[in-house]
């Protein structure tokens, strides 16, 4: 087997060996976005009018959002309006329940006085009851004591009667009661003047304590009218209370109406207020997008009008920097390829040009194909995403070679290089799996296949 044969073996060994590497890795496909100054002016001039027509219908949308927030501010200044009104409506009930609930308590407190009236008037009834219940007593006991005093008394008449004195009936017709007995008769005479005192006492005490009953039953008789009055008064307390209670009911059911009424006007308010945020949310989000599809109008803008420049340069100076062969872009020995010009399944697309990734391949030397101008050197870029640092090489004859994911640039734009000469490092800028060479070629902005121009090395 011839040496050459052994190394396209060996290459191709171990270009699957990093195809498979890089598929299970897990990347997603790399693709590269177009460069600006590779696009064709018709292509810059439809990103700048579907540029202005986004931002025309942004600026519809800012000015729609614009009428809404006014519509909705309008309605929400109406309920404003409700609430407020409502709720001065709801501070005077409130207001009127306050005084209402204040004579409430003081008819609360004229009840409580005159409960307390009505109790002690009730004592002085339970005290004049004892004491005609006491005088009763008493004049009973005197009553008991005269009716022994007449039994003896009765004793001594029949007495007489039994020895033979035959006055005693006429003193007895003659008499009213039988202290006139004793008064109109002689038999006084024979009564002990001391009985006689003693019943006489008790005859005037018994009158005095029937009279002192009668004077104890007329002030219990007022009692009960004073008592009655306070208690038609109390009635009277009570139902003015109720009343109160009533109308303050009135007044509270008045509130939870406002309330309630409020409440929804509330509902309304926070809704358009919900929905004027929500539109200035929109509308910040409209201006965001306006702001940064302007900018991208404007780098497209600038793109377009160096894209113009640069071909009426090339048209001014007809320009053909380089009408010699195509060089290989690195030393000899990397020439591994590991992604092919075309669609790529492991991609799910198109790759735009080759990827070369030998072993020991960082930091190495890259040169340009062709002599021509550079017309992009790109050092900014965000991690992960595009080309990384890359360059761009304009060689007349719409020809042009990127060079990308560099890890260094040796060039600037306008810089006029020749063909091999070194313009940047290999490098894993951008999006890339690994350390490794990016190549394009092409023509009026359309990407070739790089192997219709350059060779691959065969050491």
């Amino acid at each position: 087997m011839t040496k050459k044969r052994i190394n396209k073996i060996r290459s191709a060994a171990v270009s699957a060996i990093l195809s498979a590497a890089v598929i299970i890795s897990g990347q997603p496909p790399l693709t590269e976005p177009l460069i600006s100054y590779a696009d064709t002016q018709a292509d810059l001039q439809k990103k700048i009018d579907d540029a202005d027509a986004k931002i025309k219908e942004l600026e519809k949308k800012i000015k729609e959002a614009d009428s809404g927030i006014a519509a909705n501010a309008e309605q929400q200044n109406i309920y404003w309006d409700y609430i407020t009104t409502t709720q001065t409506k709801i501070d005077l009930v409130n207001e009127k329940v306050a005084a209402k609930q204040e004579e409430i308590n003081q008819k609360e407190n004229e009840i409580t006085l005159k409960e307390a009236e009505i109790d002690a008037a009730q004592l002085l009834i339970d005290d004049t009851d004892k004491k005609i219940h006491d005088t009763e007593l008493q004049i009973s006991d005197l009553e008991t004591q005269n009716a022994l005093n007449l039994d003896k008394c009765c004793s001594m008449i029949h007495a007489m009667y039994i020895t033979g004195s035959d006055d005693y009936l006429s003193i007895l017709a003659g008499s009213s009661d039988f202290y006139d007995i004793f008064v109109r008769s002689e038999v006084t005479e024979s009564i002990n003047q001391q009985n006689l005192d003693f019943m006489n006492q008790l005859l005037s005490d018994i009158h005095k304590l029937e009279d002192v009953k009668d004077d104890l039953g007329k002030t219990k008789d007022k009692q009960k009218q004073d008592k009655q009055k306070l208690e038609d008064d109390k009635n009277a307390l009570v139902k003015q209370r109720t009343d109160l209670e009533d109308a303050k009911t009135e007044l509270d059911e008045q509130v939870k109406y406002y309330n309630d009424l409020n409440s929804g006007y509330w509902g309304k308010y926070n809704t358009y207020s919900a929905q004027i945020q929500d539109l200035k949310d929109r509308q910040a989000n409209y201006q965001q997008q306006k702001k940064i599809t302007q900018a991208d109008r404007e780098k497209a803008q600038k793109e377009l009008e160096e894209e113009i420049r640069q071909a009426e340069l090339r048209a001014k100076r007809n320009t053909v920097y380089d009408t010699g062969e195509w060089a290989w872009p690195l030393d000899l020995h990397f020439h591994l390829i590991t992604t092919y010009f075309g669609y790529d399944s492991w991609r799910g697309g198109n790759h735009g040009g080759i990827d070369i990734g030998n072993s020991g391949i960082m930091g190495a030397n890259i040169y340009a194909s062709k002599g021509g101008e550079v017309i992009v050197a790109k050092t900014t870029y965000v991690p992960g995403k595009d080309y990384g640092m890359y360059v761009v090489i304009d060689h007349g004859n719409g020809y042009q070679t990127l060079y990308a994911h560099c890890s260094a640039l040796y060039v600037k734009v306008g810089q006029e290089v020749n063909k091999g000469d070194c313009i940047a490092a290999v490098g894993s800028t951008g999006w890339s799996t690994g350390a490794h060479l990016h190549f394009e070629v092409r023509k009026d902005g359309v990407r070739q296949d790089p192997f219709n121009y350059v060779k691959l090395p065969t050491v």
